[in-house]
């Protein structure tokens, strides 16, 4: 795939500094100062600590060049880094995903919010008989960071793919266009992928079983709600403040993505009758069904803003029984349908997208 063949807008566009922060981290973390990795990048401390800031690709580029230059000793510096990219550095993307049905539509979903993730690589994934192929195209970056961003991100992928199914990804085979490398590179290329990379081959290439697409997400997997749960937390917290009995409820309506618990399963795991609940929030001058308002709102925003799922998804990751339900609670919350508040936001929402287009990272 040629440089003319990549779209700009499939890499180059501006990303959440989440990836900065990672990248200067690694940096900092095997001694580099301050001057050298920002040399060229026109960031600072300052800078890559705004939790709202953004960056261009070309200033992550860099970034890596800088790394690259001066640590040449480390060959395995990417793998490194794309193992530091945990569901959480994505926000609301990373709690999306986790709380897709399955690896399927996670897929789908994932291909529709190209911009909320920190890839440089173009990502392809095709089914070839009974074989799920996802191919990472990479010509079109600078060669002497190539190999750096093609190890960060499929490391990055299988990273975040070991989170979201709570176990190990089992590829098939994983197919490399680097030549040979040393035994000490394929020894860590192994223990990474589980299964001992093709060198030399003609795509960069990751294959497995196409049944994983359609295996459910371990929702209730301990670390995967906690992952959940710390997101959806940092979110509404930024939105609201709460205390006592109101904050405990709050913390339990967010601990499950997919299933918003009723008032009588909330009381029971917090040890009381849902009749001593009500009094206890009364007193607090709060009640549930405005509690689970306030999460569903913030969240349904959130979601809407930042990442590209149909209104049904959003439903869905929600806990509500259908769309028109979800469509009317949010009318009540903002004066206006979701539609004409995406579009008054300038997010546009596809009908439809591809399931062959994937960045999974």
């Amino acid at each position: 795939m040629s440089l003319k063949s990549v779209p700009r807008h499939l890499w180059d566009f501006r990303r959440g500094m989440a990836t900065a922060r990672v990248l200067c981290q690694l940096g900092f973390d095997h001694g580099l100062s301050p001057e050298a990795m920002f040399r060229h990048t026109g960031l600072h401390r300052t800078t890559i600590e705004d939790p709202k800031g953004e960056i261009e690709a070309q200033q992550e580029i860099q970034l890596i060049r800088n790394l690259v230059a001066e640590l040449p000793h480390l060959p395995l510096l990417g793998l490194e880094a794309g193992k530091r990219y945990h569901v959480t550095t994505y926000g609301l993307w990373g709690y999306a995903v986790l709380s897709s049905p399955n690896l399927g539509m996670a897929v789908s979903m994932g291909s529709r919010m190209l911009n909320q993730t920190f890839s440089l690589t173009t990502n392809e994934v095709e089914q070839v008989g009974e074989q799920i192929m996802v191919t990472f195209h990479s010509d079109h970056l600078p060669p002497e960071v190539r190999q750096f961003i093609i190890d960060r991100d499929r490391a990055a992928a299988l990273t975040l793919q070991r989170e979201v199914l709570g176990r190990p990804m089992p590829y098939t085979a994983v197919l490399m266009r680097r030549p040979t490398p040393d035994e000490a590179t394929i020894a860590a290329y192994t223990e990474l992928f589980g299964v001992q990379p093709l060198f030399g081959q003609a795509q960069d290439r990751s294959l497995f079983a196409a049944a994983l697409m359609h295996e459910p997400l371990p929702q209730a997997d301990p670390h995967t709600a906690a992952l959940c749960e710390q997101m959806c937390k940092r979110l509404v917290d930024a939105r609201s403040s709460r205390t006592g009995v109101a904050a405990q409820v709050r913390d339990r309506l967010m601990r499950r993505p997919g299933h918003i618990p009723d008032m009588e399963e909330v009381a029971c795991e917090m040890h009381m009758t849902s009749r001593t609940l009500r009094r206890h929030l009364t007193a607090e001058g709060a009640s549930f069904r405005a509690l689970l308002e306030e999460v569903r709102s913030t969240l349904a925003e959130e979601l809407m803003t930042s990442a590209t799922l149909t209104h049904s998804e959003i439903a869905e990751r929600l806990g509500y029984a259908d769309v028109t339900t979800f469509i009317e609670a949010f009318r009540r919350w903002r004066g206006v349908p979701p539609s004409e508040f995406r579009k008054a936001q300038g997010v546009y929402r596809p009908n439809g997208a591809s399931r062959r287009r994937f960045i999974p990272r």
